[in-house]
């Protein structure tokens, strides 16, 4: 092989390395949480006070936006009417609720996360897991146990809040989310000891057999 030959072949070699190593290092690098993205952007806009508002803000877009998400999925894959028209209540209410919060924060140069967290999104997917009225159960279940956390987040920046407007905003929020969570813990028990009709043919079957 003459040296010509030679120096190509080292040079081929180290391009490779370099391509691989950089490919390696893509795929192992874990996107940033949309969360904590937009709270880096805030800290570089607000001072502690405002940050603080920009946090909670954050907190109830997040919570608002998995809402929606969810409720459309069960509008469309739910088992029982009443869970379909609760979803459906669901996404209409907090599709405005979620443009009123948005205008808000563009009010107040407040950057907002863009997608679920990790956490939202896992919790999603034990949703889209389920099936019947497991489906039905799981999904009431959730908005059930997150209209929760939302009222105690909407009470406590209506407390807190620094910014008036943010504060006068979650005080006029919570009584809609708990007239919510009123229908949601309805629906819950009207359905929480249901069975699937395919579970109650397969019982059926079982106990002719026996």
């Amino acid at each position: 092989m003459n040296i010509i030959n030679k120096i190509t072949l080292k040079a081929t070699v180290v391009c490779l390395g370099i391509t691989l190593s950089t490919s390696c290092a893509d795929t192992t690098k874990k996107e940033e949480d949309p969360k904590e993205q937009a709270k880096e952007m805030n800290e570089e806009k607000f001072d502690n006070k405002g940050e603080k508002d920009a946090d909670r803000l954050s907190e109830a877009h997040m919570g608002n936006l998995y809402e929606i998400m969810a409720s459309e999925n069960a509008a469309s894959k739910a088992t029982t009417a009443e869970v379909k028209k609760l979803a459906d209540m669901i996404k209409s209410a907090h599709t405005k609720m979620g443009k009123d919060l948005t205008d808000l924060a563009a009010r107040k140069n407040i950057t907002l996360p863009a997608d679920l967290t990790d956490e939202q999104k896992r919790d999603m997917d034990k949703l889209n897991g389920k099936s019947g009225v497991d489906f039905d159960k799981e999904y009431t279940e959730q908005m059930k146990n997150k209209h929760n956390d939302a009222i105690k987040s909407y009470e406590k920046i209506a407390d807190k809040a620094e910014d008036v407007d943010i504060k006068q905003w979650a005080a006029n929020t919570v009584p809609e989310v708990q007239s919510h969570l009123t229908m949601i813990e309805s629906c819950w028990n009207n359905i929480k000891d249901m069975k699937d009709k395919d579970n109650k043919n397969n019982d059926n079957k079982d106990h002719v057999k026996k």
